[in-house]
């Protein structure tokens, strides 16, 4: 086997085709692509600070969002308490309107009953006087002047004490 050495002129030509090739870099190439990575770095650098700057931005933002939050709960507490308090008032408003009503309608029906009362104890009395009328007839067997009997009934009725009649609320006994 034989040893493969490196041929010093092929060598010379490399280092030197090398050299050259560095040198051309370091003119034209490095330069450019050093100021481009420096731009990249301070573009980098621009964009981590405004993305720093947006982010401190964003906590102030949320500060006051929370804070106005908070305020938009305890107005909007404020307005439950009110509307409460309202229906509580309105509720109270239709339970004395309502009491008032139910107060009246007993009152008129009370009234109504008096006045029913009154008519009935009216007619029983007219209806006590047709019977008086019928059996006075019965027993006399002839038939006197109506009206004047009638009056002299009504009379006689009206002279009689109250607690002679029954008093059930004008109702005739069951």
């Amino acid at each position: 086997m034989e040893l493969v050495l490196p041929k010093i002129p092929q060598l010379l030509t490399m280092a030197l085709g090398f050299g050259i090739f560095v040198w051309v870099l370091s003119k034209y190439a490095w330069g450019p692509i050093i100021d481009m990575l420096d731009e990249r770095r301070a573009k980098i650098d621009g964009d981590y600070k405004a993305a720093e700057k947006n982010l401190e931005e964003a906590d102030a933002l949320k500060g006051d969002f929370e804070s106005k939050l908070a305020d938009i709960k305890a107005i909007e507490r404020e307005k439950v308490q009110e509307a409460v308090k309202k229906g509580e008032v309105l509720a109270d408003g239709i339970v004395v309107k309502a009491r008032t009503q139910a107060d009246e309608t007993k009152q008129k029906a009370e009234q109504d009953i008096e006045l029913e009362a009154q008519k009935a104890q009216l007619q029983l009395r007219d209806s006590v006087v047709s019977m008086a009328l019928g059996a006075a007839e019965k027993v006399i067997d002839e038939r006197l002047d109506n009206d004047l009997h009638r009056k002299l009934i009504a009379d006689y009725i009206d002279n009689l004490p109250d607690n002679n009649l029954p008093d059930n609320g004008g109702a005739p006994h069951a």
